[in-house]
């Protein structure tokens, strides 16, 4: 919309000459009446003109047409609109009527111009008028076709948010090389190329697309959220802003660009950025938003038929699978954030049938056994498809019989042994932990999934008192359940060792560990009788969970929220408080701040290889934990613990400032309404 369309010089040049011919050839037989005939011409023919410009072209083609006369551009509304002052166009029609006409009735034999409209709808493919009425791709009418690339000028007033090229190489390099493997949701060779054409484009003034430039600024967003700390200190020097400012900063611009599109007009670089967005909200403690945001992914998706394995034809079969993959992250979002959230399923479970990708893709000859790194996302959708067979049509777990419940649990035992060797839960193999580090964290992540699947199921008999019988079976899941929640704290402490601090914000890392140590403090508090299985190694698990939310405090905010509220769950409840190592507890004083900073080397870019020094060491955090003093933060992280205590006193859920996990998890589900009113002992 920024482009002025003007008309070319070398018409009126030719009409010069043709206007002096003219003159010569008419000047004997042109007398005063013919000149006054030639003035109110030319007056018609200006008053038709100063008309015409204020008319939208109804086609490209129109636009760009050339016209005799003198162009100028008017400006109606930001659109940009050729008008022509001056003499009879040949490609105006309405000028080129004969004067003795005007005025006149046409008659029925008369040409007649087609109206605008109908000349526009006359040009449009089939297919938009099924997407007029919204047929979806697959159905019998449709024929799904590429939306193709419109060109949006938003594009230009969010490039400047986009840092030189060298920083933003490091940004998207960490993302590619580190950040990725969490979801895998971008192929990297193919982005590369896309990325370096874009730079390209960008520097030879060729349009950029509009798709990818929201992707780009989706991945620096999320990027930045899981920065080194070098890296970190290195882009908020050159940049002059913190983190949290620059990753906002790159998820402003992308919402901005990204409110141009229209629906009817997806492709997969839309799916790719909704899905990071919903990434982004997540570490950002937004959990409503991101939910929001997986609705609206999953509708983008299903648009594009990448549901279904129709309408796949003359798509290649690396189209196919990276379709495919898409679905499955989808799906199993889906899956775990209404389970978490208590939220209702986005994707109808009672239609949902998918392929799943053959994770071909990732395959290598000189390492024909190397496990692809969507493997453990492919693992959480087939353990999820296989629950959903055995829960049939009941969505909710307390309506499940006892024998759905062993059913269940059996599965996901079964699912276990079915692990490959890098993923085991008992003695996973290691040997490419070294070369290939992120299958670290995927088998962290895999291991609280799969364990949190299974407490998922048991948690209605462990908040309840152990009189309060439902099934014959209620003992044997009480135990059960305190079983699942030991292991399960041991995973989340390995993935906690693992990825803090500097991947502190990434919503399992808290979550897991504050979600299975209050369910375990209302075990305890029911536990009238004493009866509670592991009671003791129950007690030392809820002191751990203390310790790591106190550390996590330091450096989120939701962190610190979970802490408090474990923290004073505990002192609120006797037979916790008054437990001896509960009693002894004191909270540490937080750490020191980071030291100055030294202005570190120059951050090469993509296109260089990076040394040793330089590679982002996915194992830094490990060293990082054994000393609460040395842990770095920033005044955007940091919080006084003491002040926000006292702020937030321990009184109702109504009352309680959750810092977003109340979105997550539900204080009624611990049945402990009675600690307001009559403590027990």
């Amino acid at each position: 919309m920024g482009e002025k369309y003007t008309s070319g010089l070398g018409g009126m040049n030719d009409l010069k000459r043709n206007q002096k011919r003219k003159t010569k050839s008419e000047s004997g037989r042109v007398g005063a009446g013919g000149k006054l005939q030639k003035q109110n011409e030319r007056q018609n023919s200006n008053a038709s003109a100063v008309k015409i410009e204020l008319l939208m072209p109804s086609s490209a083609e129109e636009m760009n047409a050339p016209v005799n006369g003198l162009a100028t551009t008017v400006r109606r509304a930001k659109f940009p609109i050729c008008a022509s002052l001056g003499r009879k166009s040949p490609n105006n029609r309405l000028l080129q009527r004969p004067l003795k006409s005007r005025g006149q009735k046409r008659s029925l034999t008369e040409s007649i111009d087609p109206p605008v409209l109908a000349q526009s709808i006359a040009e449009e493919e089939p297919q938009d008028g099924l997407k007029a009425w919204g047929y979806m791709p697959g159905h019998d009418s449709h024929e799904l076709g590429n939306s193709g690339t419109i060109e949006i000028p938003e594009v230009d007033r969010v490039l400047h948010v986009i840092p030189p090229r060298s920083l933003t190489d490091s940004i998207v390099n960490h993302f590619l090389t580190v950040v990725n493997f969490r979801y895998n949701s971008i192929y990297a060779p193919t982005f590369t190329e896309q990325y370096v054409q874009w730079w390209s484009d960008r520097a030879n003034n060729k349009p950029l697309s509009p798709e990818f430039t929201c992707l780009l600024l989706r991945i620096c967003a999320y990027s930045v959220q899981y920065l080194t700390i070098p890296l970190r200190k290195s882009l908020e020097f050159e940049l002059a802003c913190n983190s949290q400012q620059l990753t906002e900063r790159f998820s402003t611009a992308a919402e901005q660009l990204s409110t141009n599109f229209t629906a009817s007009n997806t492709s997969v670089e839309r799916v790719q950025e909704q899905f990071l967005k919903g990434a982004w909200l997540k570490s950002e403690s937004k959990m409503v938003e991101s939910w929001h945001a997986l609705g609206c992914t999953i509708r983008e998706a299903q648009e594009l038929g990448i549901n279904k394995n129709t309408s796949l034809e003359g798509l290649a079969e690396f189209d196919i699978e990276l379709r495919r993959r898409l679905w499955l992250l989808l799906y199993i979002w889906d899956w775990q954030m209404s389970a978490w959230l208590g939220r209702p399923h986005l994707i109808d479970q009672k239609d949902c049938s998918f392929t799943f990708p053959n994770l071909r893709l990732d395959t290598s000859t000189a390492e024909p056994n190397l496990v692809s790194p969507f493997a453990h996302i492919a693992l959480q959708a087939m353990l999820a498809r296989r629950l959903s067979l055995i829960m049939g049509d009941v969505l909710i777990i307390p309506n499940l019989t006892g024998e759905q419940v062993l059913a269940v649990e059996a599965e996901c035992e079964q699912f276990i042994e079915e692990l490959p060797a890098v993923f085991r839960l008992d003695d996973p193999d290691l040997s490419l932990d070294e070369q290939y580090p992120y299958y670290v964290f995927q088998r962290c992540q895999l291991h609280v999934v799969i364990y949190m699947t299974m407490l998922d199921f048991l948690k209605p008999y462990l908040t309840k008192s152990p009189n309060e019988r439902e099934t014959s079976h209620d003992r044997q899941f009480r135990t059960m359940g305190v079983d699942i929640s030991l292991k399960l704290l041991k995973v989340s402490r390995k993935l906690f060792d693992h990825e803090f601090p500097i991947n502190a914000k990434f919503h399992l890392v808290v979550f897991s560990i504050f979600d299975t140590a209050t369910i375990l403090c209302s075990a305890i508090i029911h536990d009238t009788n004493r009866s509670l299985s592991h009671r003791e190694e129950v007690m030392g698990a809820i002191e751990c969970a203390l310790d790591m939310l106190h550390q996590l405090s330091l450096t989120t905010k939701i962190g610190a929220s979970s802490y408090r509220f474990l923290f004073k769950l505990v002192q609120a409840a006797p037979v916790l408080s008054q437990y001896p190592s509960m009693q002894k507890r004191r909270r540490a004083d937080p750490p020191a701040l980071a030291p100055p900073f030294v202005q570190p080397p120059t951050v090469k870019t993509l296109h260089t290889e990076l040394s040793q020094a330089e590679v982002p060491n996915i194992q830094l955090s490990t060293t990082l934990i054994n000393s609460t003093s040395e842990i770095p933060t920033t005044d955007d992280l940091s919080f006084d613990l003491d002040q926000f205590l006292e702020q937030n006193p321990f009184e109702t859920s109504n009352q309680l400032d959750m810092g977003g996990l109340e979105q997550i998890w539900d204080w009624d589900n611990l049945n402990l309404d009675f600690l307001n009113q009559n403590p027990p002992t």
